[in-house]
């Protein structure tokens, strides 16, 4: 079987890259439909004049992500789960604008409601606290980082005394835009992008500019308490939806629209399961079909151990239904307060003006010298280093688990900063959080460590949470070392 790929060697992707693309676009679009064959390696890159490494890295980023698969003593075809519709509906062209019909989008100002404050549970006396969101403070770049704020400071000064973008500093959207293509597979302009104060400050800004078309509120079960709260506060009807280990239960959601559907697709917070590829199709398809949006929180993308990077749910929408939703505070510090929304053609002007309406925009000096750390490596330098410290402590934790509790399932360990960890025994899970406490060592149950969970969700309450990200390995060795004692103990004296 021959494809026609558009391969360029001037392109400045590598040629993996285009390959992995183009067969993928060939996919979405339906020309290669679900169960065709998909030519071999060898013989594709022959058709190429490509190496045959480079094809065969492209299909193993095809298959990790269930674009394709392999059947044993027959050969590789493009997966059978692919639905059709959803297809279609991911397939349109990158970056189509939407006609007034298809965005009809109008805000309006909702009445404020009592707010429910989040708790912090992060308890200080503990001597070891597996709470999940923790990042590793000894690897913040100190150095470089202060040298790039003397040099805006030094150089670009005078532009604190002046009104920036109200939508962020262009060279910072330019910055993030060059950075969120390869990493997550997001096609976007500057112009999509809204620089934000974080997470918490994207989901408010979506709250209020969508409050006149949507008013219900849907969310994973269980999910982060600080969006579920927000919403709640601003008048929204909160709904959650069951996850299962392919994510969030599209046959679950209502048929009827429009809708907020708030979903964490690439590490589900906080039981950390990654939404298949035939599952992400599905979702889109309902989107288009009640005309609802679809907020993306990929809290921690940046952080993947295991196999090739997901596309982002963003980047296989072609229909302008995902808000993407990125941030700064795992990959580089929670006390920086900056993140960001892609917004899709149909509402970037709406998110601007509202953003304008808000805030006025976030603080120039931080984002001047994180555009320049982004623009000269030293951002991506600092991934790769934080991404090896947090890999080595996820590695002890999971040989620790194996090693004292045999028999026990972990959730989300390919990717993130935490996972979710499942005992063997029944109703385990709340008896060793207490006893943990005994020993002033902290693991979280669903409904704790910034996560929420519904009253009638048994399916996910005997996890515990366990973020790794800011404890070292010497200290994870003790605490599990301690936990175990815990168990042995309480078996005994039961």
């Amino acid at each position: 079987m021959q494809v026609v790929l558009a391969i360029n060697p001037d392109d400045t992707r590598t040629l993996q890259t285009q390959v992995y693309e183009e067969f993928r676009k060939l996919i979405l679009d339906g020309i290669l439909p679900s169960g065709a064959p998909v030519p071999g390696s060898r013989t594709l890159s022959e058709q190429l004049g490509v190496s045959r490494n480079t094809v065969i890295i492209a299909y193993e980023k095809l298959l990790s992500e269930g674009y394709i698969e392999s059947r044993a003593n027959v050969g590789t075809f493009v997966s059978t789960n692919l639905p059709e519709a959803s297809m279609r509906a991911a397939g349109f062209a990158a970056g189509d604008a939407l006609t007034p019909q298809d965005t009809p989008f109008r805000p309006e100002i909702a009445p404020p409601s009592r707010i429910q404050k989040v708790r912090n549970p992060k308890d200080t006396r503990l001597t070891t606290d597996f709470w999940i969101g923790g990042t590793e403070p000894k690897a913040f770049p100190a150095r470089e980082w202060r040298r790039t704020l003397e040099a805006k400071l030094r150089y670009g000064g005078g532009r604190i005394a002046c009104y920036t973008d109200p939508q962020g500093l262009p060279e910072l959207r330019q910055a993030i835009t060059d950075h969120i293509g390869p990493a997550r597979g997001i096609s976007a302009e500057p112009d999509d992008i809204v620089i934000t104060g974080g997470t918490q400050d994207s989901m408010s800004l979506i709250a209020r500019a969508f409050a006149g078309r949507h008013r219900a509120f849907l969310h994973e079960d269980p999910t982060y308490q600080g969006a579920r709260f927000l919403f709640h506060a601003l008048g929204y009807a909160c709904t959650p939806v069951p996850i299962d280990r392919h994510g969030i239960e599209v046959d679950k959601l209502p048929d009827t629209g429009p809708s907020l559907l708030y979903v964490t697709p690439s590490h589900q917070f906080p039981i950390g399961v990654t939404m298949s590829l035939e599952r992400r199709l599905r979702l889109l398809d309902w989107a288009v079909r009640t005309d609802s949006l679809i907020i993306e929180d990929d809290y921690d993308g940046e952080f993947r151990y295991e196999g090739a990077p997901l596309s982002a749910l963003r980047g296989l929408d072609r229909s302008g239904h995902v808000l993407y939703l990125g941030t700064f505070a795992k990959s580089f510090g929670p006390g920086l307060r900056l993140g960001f929304v892609i917004a899709s053609p149909g509402t970037r002007r709406l998110l601007s003006d509202w953003k304008q309406l808000f805030s006025n925009g976030a603080p120039w000096l931080e984002q001047a010298a994180m555009a320049d750390f982004m623009g000269n490596g030293g951002f991506r330098r600092h991934l790769r280093r934080i991404r090896a410290i947090y890999m080595a402590r996820r590695d002890v934790l999971l040989e620790e688990i194996a090693q004292l509790f045999p028999g026990s399932e972990t959730f989300g360990h390919r990717a993130g900063m935490h996972l979710s960890w499942r005992l063997p025994q029944p109703d385990a899970a709340e008896r060793l959080q207490k006893l943990a406490a005994l020993q002033r060592i902290g693991v979280h149950l669903p409904g704790t460590s910034a996560s929420w969970i519904s009253p009638r969700n048994r399916r996910h309450r005997d996890h515990l949470l366990m973020g790794y990200a800011a404890v070292d390995e010497k200290r994870i060795r003790l605490a599990m070392a301690a936990l175990a004692g815990c168990m042995q103990e309480g078996a005994r004296t039961q």
